[in-house]
């Protein structure tokens, strides 16, 4: 009780945000789930860490509902006819947008929004249709106010999808997170738009649209950091494995790779198929919500995710000290473990998940607040990028194996905004050799990425000040700032054409 006192007193913490940790508080009053003592003891030692998901999950931890059946098809549970005009359908998905858990207790995937809105542009007249989407992206700011919440547009230019970043640009927010799918058929002048965007707000994400649609076989969403889960789908949990803890405990690569890994992959699934049986079996999540009544998402189309991180640092200890991207062995190493740790998750049955084949998702975990000496998923160490090509390659190589989302960072410094075509081969090159999800940002940016999520500077700094900010994600932003060395990324710069 101590503890619920402490968050009732908390003056950093808004109402909205008290009650989202009461309600975690409360979920956690109740027993850990049943799991055997070999998951507990991995559990207790950091070997695997369940991401504060709560003792007894009680909804998937990523929804993506089906936003564009949503508005052909209205809710009765809502009472919400299918919307005849812009008006309409920004009204209805506003409505929806609060119906939506996860969690963070915010919709994690607010829809491909040009396929969902693009239909109803000729319903209103041009200078009107800039200042209601000015006002939904307003709206979602105020009222979601959670980084986490993130919307998809592309790969095709549309009109809704160009407005987007035209508004994105001038408004300068957090949130929502944003991502454009890009591929052969987005036109090189949206493009363009993208990555001054981006350079200027570090949104939106750029993500390999062909690469992606293969692995996926049809719909595809990205959703909270960079999770790529399929539409009318999404993800039950999320648990994660430390690389650099599992070497720690090997005595060599052939002990890592034969017994420890293996043992830790065995307790990491076991846990992750313990909270699917949960969610599904004994609250019935799917049994009472009106999603997946109406059609919104389908038991079939979910999946679990199977996080790793560490990498680097886990490398690092089997080596003795060898670097990813700067030594051959390194990579050559890393490659050989991801391949590895591919294949144990992919033997395991996901429990109630028929999505990929009913195999559990692998997700490069992009790290959390706490995480001190360790590098999110298979990136680099920060401040320790080699040449951007070189970083590139052997991102490229790694990403392969992640299914259900993987993403790296690369910051230039401000001239980048004057060399727009460059910066864009960077994209298109790095897109070629297979690299699956791609941030960009500006060393002078107000906006800051910290792993996969926003975080303006001047929040940042009123929360270290222990001042109330909107954003829930702004806490975990700034302790990432004092904890991940994220403002000592390698800066970016173009030098005679070429980009070093």
């Amino acid at each position: 009780m101590d503890k619920v006192l402490e968050l009732l007193k908390d003056p950093r913490l808004t109402y909205p945000r008290k009650r989202h940790e009461l309600a975690a508080a409360a979920e956690n009053s109740l027993p850990y789930l049943k799991v055997g003592p070999q998951v507990q003891a991995l559990l207790d030692s950091g070997v695997i860490d369940d991401l504060g998901e709560g003792h007894a999950p009680y909804r998937p931890r990523y929804i993506l509902p089906d936003y564009v059946k949503f508005i052909r098809q209205g809710s009765r549970h809502l009472d919400l006819a299918p919307p005849g005009d812009l008006y309409e359908a920004v009204n209805a998905l506003l409505i929806l947008y609060r119906h939506v858990p996860s969690v963070t207790g915010y919709p994690v995937y607010l829809g491909q929004i040009d396929d969902v809105l693009e239909r109803f542009v000729d319903t209103v007249g041009p200078a009107e249709l800039e200042r209601l989407l000015r006002m939904f992206l307003i709206n979602i700011d105020r009222t979601l106010p959670d980084a986490f919440v993130h919307m998809n547009i592309g790969p095709r230019a549309t009109t809704i999808g160009r407005l987007v970043l035209k508004l994105e640009g001038e408004l300068k927010k957090a949130v929502p997170n944003l991502s454009l799918k890009f591929g052969p058929e987005t036109p090189p002048d949206f493009a363009r738009q993208a990555v001054a965007a981006a350079l200027e707000t570090s949104k939106p994400y750029f993500v390999n649209h062909q690469e992606l649609t293969r692995v996926f076989g049809g719909d595809y969403g990205i959703a909270s950091c960079y999770n790529t889960l399929k539409i009318g789908g999404g993800s039950f949990t999320l648990v994660r494995l430390n690389f650099k803890e599992v070497a720690r405990r090997a005595r060599d690569f052939e002990d890592f790779m034969r017994d420890k890994l293996p043992e830790a992959v065995d307790g990491l699934c076991e846990l992750i198929n313990a909270r699917i049986r949960f969610i599904v079996e004994e609250v019935g999540f799917f049994d009472a919500s009106f999603l997946a009544q109406e059609g919104l998402i389908d038991l079939k189309n979910f999946t679990a995710m199977a996080g790793f991180f560490g990498l680097y640092e886990g490398v690092q200890a089997l080596t003795g000290g060898l670097r990813m991207g700067h030594d051959r062995a390194a990579d050559q190493m890393a490659e050989a473990v991801m391949a590895r740790a591919h294949e144990l998750v992919k033997a395991h049955p996901a429990a109630h998940g028929e999505a990929f084949g009913g195999k559990i998702g692998v997700h490069a975990q992009s790290g959390i607040d706490t995480d001190v000496e360790v590098t999110a998923g298979v990136r680099i160490r920060i401040g320790d990028e080699p040449g951007l090509f070189d970083q590139i390659r052997l991102e490229s190589t790694l990403q392969r194996f992640f299914d259900t989302g993987v993403s790296d960072i690369y910051i230039f410094d401000s001239t980048a905004r004057d060399n727009l075509d460059g910066v864009l081969r960077v994209v298109r090159g790095a897109m070629k050799h297979g690299l699956r999800i791609m941030a960009l940002n500006t060393s002078d940016s107000e906006l800051i990425r910290i792993t996969g999520y926003l975080v303006k500077r001047c929040d940042a700094e009123r929360c270290l000040r222990g001042e109330q900010v909107r954003e829930g994600t702004v806490k975990l932003g700034a302790d990432s700032l004092k904890n991940n060395r994220t403002l000592e990324r390698r800066v970016r710069t173009f030098r005679e054409g070429e980009c070093q």
